[in-house]
């Protein structure tokens, strides 16, 4: 996988052909992505009178998230691929997806683990997206690079939002099921 993800980092068009490694390969690379953002201290992140949430939770709601927006974002370019016959579905469009994330990803989510702000590594976030439309042109000589644009513009709506619906349902049910305290003023009052 490593052998396509490097020239697609470097916005080399490559044939659909170049994407049929085990399907494994990029279940993993997707999992590391979602570890090391999970890993952004950030998530652990809470106001003085709270404790901070744990490690694992913060390392599962980066799985959980960046699953749901992975599967979203390949679910919604294969619909937009293949409107108009752009696309003939041949071909596998998750191991396209996953490639073209690897190496951008990975770097933005490392520096974020390492504690650079997420606003420093916008750019490498923006490239990615670029890396990931350069890739689907590439691969689908029919989905013009506009069009390719268009699919991850629209792909990533549903998927940011369906991530924070993740994010915010994880949340409450780890509520009330005592694993996170509940925010200051929610819980009951005091007699004083």
């Amino acid at each position: 996988m490593f052998q396509t993800a490097f020239p697609l980092f470097l916005l080399r068009e490559l044939p659909f052909s170049r994407f049929d490694f085990p399907r494994w390969q990029s279940l993993l690379a997707i999992s590391l992505i979602g570890l090391l953002i999970g890993l952004d201290p950030s998530l652990r992140a809470a106001p003085p009178d709270m404790p901070a949430p744990p490690l694992w939770l913060a390392v599962i709601m980066g799985l959980l998230t960046t699953w749901v927006a992975f599967l979203i974002i390949v679910a919604v370019l294969r619909w937009w691929l293949k409107r108009g016959g752009r696309w003939d579905g041949q071909g596998d469009l998750l191991n396209l997806v996953a490639a073209s994330w690897l190496m951008a990803d990975t770097v933005g989510a490392g520096l974020v683990a390492l504690g650079v702000p997420s606003l420093f590594t916008l750019p490498l976030w923006l490239y990615s997206a670029w890396v990931g439309v350069n890739a689907l042109a590439g691969a689908i000589p029919k989905a013009s690079f506009g069009y390719s644009i268009g699919g991850i513009v629209v792909s990533f709506i549903p998927a940011m939002l369906a991530a924070m619906v993740v994010f915010a349902v994880l949340g409450i049910v780890l509520t009330m099921l005592g694993v996170v305290p509940p925010p200051t003023g929610a819980g009951p009052k005091g007699v004083g």
